[in-house]
């Protein structure tokens, strides 16, 4: 989504929703939206500063860490960043932050591109180790059966080395 500098006059209202597709930044995503992303973002203009926040909220299919089903994950965040033009940028080599500056972006012309702003902060609600419940069994180790379906009858302890030479340290 492009939001032109030019027709901001104090505030700009930005509402709609968009195709996941239109989102996607690499072909390996670990994801995939199952909903367009709603949006709702109020874009105000403070001299040379632009300042946009609101609301997202979509639908993706992720897979769990423990038992490798698909399951569906909502995603309700909001998005808060202000832009500043790159003319303003200092000129120095290394720059500290102050905390205050850490979601400050700076764009050139008069567009702003809002779509990879929008795809990282969808990535940054998404778990780092997704379950599809807390409760989650998972596999099992040596017949692979998703033990939230079946219980396993295995009767098969799988042993690796490393596992077999920690026993070995700790019968000592």
């Amino acid at each position: 989504m492009i939001v032109k500098i030019s027709e901001i006059d104090n505030e700009l209202i930005v509402k709609g929703k968009m195709e996941g597709s239109q989102l996607t930044m690499s072909d390996e995503n670990e994801f995939c939206f199952l909903s367009p992303v709603d949006y709702s973002f109020a874009v105000r203009k403070f001299e040379n500063l632009i300042r946009i926040n609101g609301s997202m909220h979509c639908t993706i299919n992720l897979i769990c860490s423990r038992c490798l089903d698909e399951f569906v994950f909502p995603i309700d965040t909001y998005l808060d960043v202000e832009f500043s033009p790159k003319v303003l940028t200092p000129k120095v080599s290394e720059l500290e932050l102050k905390r205050n500056e850490l979601d400050i972006y700076y764009y050139e012309g008069d567009e702003i591109d809002l779509d990879p702003l929008i795809y990282d902060e969808i990535v940054l609600n998404m778990p780092v180790r997704p379950l599809c419940e807390e409760s989650c069994k998972g596999l099992c180790d040596a017949c692979g059966k998703n033990k939230n379906y079946e219980e396993c009858r295995c009767d098969k302890v799988s042993n690796t080395l490393l596992g077999e030479q920690l026993k070995s340290l700790l019968t000592k």
